[in-house]
C-alpha cells in the first residue's frame, strides 16, 4: 500500500509542477481518496491528505521566487479590506476554537487527526485556491472536476445496485437495496452530491456549448438517481427545497425577500432540534414500514433516533455550554445522557449547528454562525450589484444548511473542502460597492 501511495504522490507531485491547475481538478475529482487510509510513522493517514499537502507544498514552491511578496500580499489580504475582508475574523475564531478543541477531546492523538484533516488542510487548500483561482472559468472547471466525479459515483453505484458488489459499506446497507459507491454509507453520497448538484446549475446558466449543456444535464440526472438508490431522504428533501427556493428568489427578485428566506432557513435549522420533542419510544429496525407523512414528521425509525439524539445532546449542551464535548469526545461524553442503549451512539448529532457546538465549543458556533451571516450577506449584495453567479452560490450553501437540519454536511474530508469551495465562490464573485 504505501509503496503504491509514493509512486502516486510523485506521478501526483509532476502533475502539479507540470499544470498548476489540473493537479487542482484532479484533487477535486479525486475526493473519495479520503478513504484509502494507512499510517506513516504510527500516524494516520489518508490519500486526500497527501494530495492537498502535495498541492500546498507545490504552490510555495512555484512561488519561492516571490516569496517576500506572496507574504507580504497574504498579509494584505488578511488585514486590509481586500479579498478576504470581513471573512478573516470567523475564519480565525474557528480555526482557533477548532485547535483548542483538541484538549477538550477525550483522545488528544484522535483529535489532532480531526483537525487536521477537517479545518487545517482545507484551510490550506482554502487559501492556496484564494491564490490561484482568479478567473469564473477556473472556479467553473472545478465544477466540472466535481460533475465528473459524479458521474464515477454513479456508475459504482449502478454497478453495486445491478450485482451487490464492489461495496464499501460499513452497515447492511446493500442488504437493504441502498448504495454506498465510494463511501462507507448511503448517506454519504446525498451529502457530497447535494452541494454539487446547486453549483452545477451555475455551469448549466453560463455555458453556451450544446455538449456543455448536455454534460451537466447529464450530471443533474445521475446525481438524482445516485441519492434515489442511496435513499438519502434529507437530499431529496434539499434538493426539492433549494429548486423551490431558486424559482421564488428570481421570480420576486427583491432584496428584502432574499434576506426573508435566508433568515428563515437559518432559524429553523437552528431551533428545529429544541422545537421537536423527543420519542417516548424508539421502534426496533425493520419492524415498521413508514408514510411519505411519518417521515417528514420525523415520526419513522430515523426521525425518532434524530429526535432522541437531539433531546440528549441538547441536555449534554446545557451542562457544558462552553467547551462542547470537543472534537472526538461526543461519544463518549453523551454516554450518561444516552436513553436507548441498543441504539448507537453517532460521531457527531445531526444538526449542522450542534454539530459546530458539540465540536468547537459555543465561540466555534458563534464564529460560524459569523461566517454563515457574513457569507450570506456578502451573496446577496453581490447579486443585487449585479453579480450573477452569486445566486447559485448562495442556493448551494442554503440547501447545504437545509440538508444539515437532520445531517452532518461538514464534519468529513470531501465535505469540508466542498463547503470551503462555496465560501470561495461567495469571495471570487463579490462585487461591493
Amino acid at each position: 500500500m504505501l509503496e503504491l501511495v509514493i509512486v502516486f504522490s510523485i506521478l501526483f507531485g509532476f502533475l502539479c509542477f507540470k499544470n498548476f491547475d489540473a493537479g487542482i481538478y484532479f484533487a477535486f475529482l479525486l475526493l473519495p481518496s479520503y478513504r484509502v487510509q494507512f499510517d506513516i510513522l504510527g500516524f494516520p493517514m489518508n490519500l486526500l491528505s497527501i494530495i492537498i499537502w502535495i498541492i500546498v507544498f507545490v504552490f510555495f514552491i512555484k512561488n519561492i521566487k516571490n516569496i517576500s511578496n506572496l507574504f507580504r500580499n497574504f498579509k494584505q489580504n488578511i488585514t486590509t479590506n481586500s479579498f478576504f475582508k470581513n471573512f478573516r475574523w470567523p475564519i480565525s475564531v474557528i480555526l482557533i476554537m477548532s485547535y483548542l478543541a483538541i484538549f477538550y477531546s477525550s483522545s488528544q492523538i484522535k483529535a489532532l487527526g480531526i483537525f487536521k484533516s477537517y479545518f487545517l488542510e482545507c484551510l490550506f487548500l482554502f487559501i492556496v485556491l484564494a491564490f490561484t483561482i482568479k478567473t469564473k472559468q477556473q472556479f467553473k472547471n472545478i465544477i466540472y472536476s466535481l460533475g465528473i466525479l459524479s458521474i464515477l459515483i454513479f456508475i459504482l453505484g449502478l454497478y453495486q445496485k445491478l450485482t451487490g458488489d464492489f461495496a464499501f459499506n460499513t452497515t447492511d446497507a446493500i442488504e437493504k437495496g441502498r448504495i454506498t459507491t465510494f463511501f462507507g454509507y448511503p448517506n454519504a453520497n446525498g451529502l457530497i452530491l447535494v452541494p454539487v448538484f446547486f453549483l452545477n446549475l451555475l455551469n448549466l446558466f453560463e455555458d453556451k456549448k450544446l455538449h456543455l449543456k448536455i454534460f451537466n444535464v447529464l450530471v443533474f440526472v445521475l446525481i438524482f438517481l445516485t441519492i434515489f438508490w442511496s435513499k438519502s431522504e434529507s437530499a431529496i428533501i434539499a434538493i426539492i427545497s433549494g429548486l423551490i427556493i431558486f424559482a421564488s428568489l428570481k421570480f420576486f427578485n427583491n432584496k428584502k425577500y432574499f434576506i426573508f428566506v435566508v433568515s428563515l432557513v437559518l432559524l429553523i435549522s437552528f431551533v428545529f432540534p429544541f422545537l421537536v420533542r423527543a420519542p417516548s419510544k424508539i421502534d426496533e429496525p425493520n419492524t415498521e414500514i413508514y408514510s411519505i407523512k411519518e417521515k417528514l414528521l420525523l415520526q419513522d425509525l430515523s426521525g425518532q433516533i434524530r429526535r432522541q439524539m437531539y433531546k440528549e445532546t441538547i441536555d449534554f449542551i446545557k451542562d457544558n455550554p462552553v467547551r462542547g464535548a470537543g472534537l472526538v469526545g461526543y461519544q463518549e461524553k453523551i454516554v450518561n445522557y444516552h436513553k436507548f442503549n441498543y441504539i448507537e451512539i453517532f460521531l457527531y448529532p445531526h444538526n449542522i449547528f450542534l454539530n459546530f457546538w458539540i465540536a468547537l465549543g459555543i465561540f466555534g458556533l458563534i464564529g460560524f454562525f459569523w461566517l454563515i451571516i457574513e457569507f450570506m450577506r456578502v451573496c446577496i449584495k453581490s447579486y443585487f450589484n449585479n453579480s450573477k453567479e452569486q445566486i447559485f452560490i448562495l442556493l448551494t450553501m442554503l440547501a447545504v444548511v437545509i440538508q444539515g437540519t437532520v445531517e452532518v454536511p461538514y464534519f468529513k474530508n470531501d465535505l469540508s473542502i466542498v463547503w470551503w469551495f462555496i465560501v470561495l465562490g461567495c469571495l471570487l464573485f463579490r462585487v461591493e460597492k
